[in-house]
């Protein structure tokens, strides 16, 4: 449909929350929106690898879904992390109390709760063990590297390795050392992956699935505190990227836990109901780009001179 426009599709981080990203992929499929290059951070390059492997929205639900409710999913351990989706049981604030503990212990003498294999073999379950150069649809994986601060960014060589990187949160799954790099979650750096699709396409479209700073209760905690400090942070990082696109999609969440993979279903039909409730918008943006001429660069005598030298 939009053969003459090359677009690229940006999918942020957000753990459960990245089950949005496939409601979205299904309604952009329906209207004929095919992402010619896809660029994914954590849950995003988890989502990513999968639509760039099947190329197939319902059947990356699918896989998806099932994946979630299996005894492989269950190994994973989120039980063992603070889902912070507003209770006020005596009861669930009690098992919330006791799952910070529990994560406030293990953290003095340990880099993470998950060892990164169990990522792996779930993204082998996921959409195999490819390289980049076996997928059906060019991406890019970010990861961060915690020595130098720098995104890394990954588009070649075995994709399984990069897209654990991207998709190990800090804290919780074990980082990747490799030689002077220790490795962890993309969305530490980039929490929606804008940035690298600039000069790869023409139309960027992103979808933010970010945890904002609004609807969240009080921080009650050391741990809270620090957590909705980190928030802020990121959040001001995202709306600095999101500037960058040329269309934002943002399903409801709900400012739900990472964690909350217990709402994957409801996830895929908020990313479809925020992607319908945005496609007639997306589409006239679209099609302005189309009919849009390109601006023609003028010469000068530096430029001039440069083709004849070079």
């Amino acid at each position: 449909m939009y053969k003459d426009l090359k677009i690229g599709l940006a999918l942020g981080g957000g753990g459960a929350r990245g089950a949005c990203h496939i409601g979205v992929l299904k309604i952009l499929e329906a209207h004929g929106i095919v992402p010619d290059i896809v660029a994914g951070t954590s849950a995003g390059s988890m989502i990513g690898a999968m639509y760039a492997t099947h190329h197939n929205a319902n059947l990356v639900e699918s896989k998806y879904i099932k994946h979630v409710q299996s005894e492989n999913f269950s190994d994973l351990g989120f039980r063992y992390i603070a889902n912070s989706e507003k209770d006020d049981s005596i009861f669930s604030q009690i098992v919330k109390q006791i799952k910070n503990q529990y994560v406030l212990a293990v953290s003095s003498n340990r880099k993470s709760i998950v060892k990164n294999e169990r990522l792996a073999k779930a993204a082998e379950i996921l959409f195999g063990n490819k390289q980049f150069k076996d997928l059906k649809i060019p991406l890019m994986v970010t990861a961060t590297d915690l020595v130098s601060g720098k995104s890394i960014i990954y588009s070649s060589g075995n994709l399984i390795d990069a897209v654990v990187q991207s998709s190990s949160i800090p804290g919780f799954v074990e980082p990747t050392q490799i030689e002077e790099r220790m490795l962890i979650d993309g969305g530490v750096a980039l929490p929606t992956p804008v940035t690298p699709l600039i000069d790869n396409c023409d139309f960027i479209i992103a979808v933010n699935i970010t945890r904002g700073v609004e609807n969240q209760p009080d921080p009650s905690n050391i741990f809270e505190i620090s957590n909705r400090s980190r928030d802020i942070s990121v959040s001001h990082l995202n709306n600095f990227l999101l500037n960058k696109a040329d269309f934002v999609i943002k399903p409801e969440h709900n400012n739900l836990h990472w964690s909350a993979f217990d709402k994957t279903e409801k996830f895929i039909d908020s990313g479809e109901l925020a992607a319908n409730n945005s496609i007639k918008n997306l589409i006239n943006q679209l099609d302005k780009k189309l009919q849009r001429p390109e601006k023609k660069v003028r010469e000068t005598f530096w430029t001039k001179l440069k083709k004849r030298l070079f």
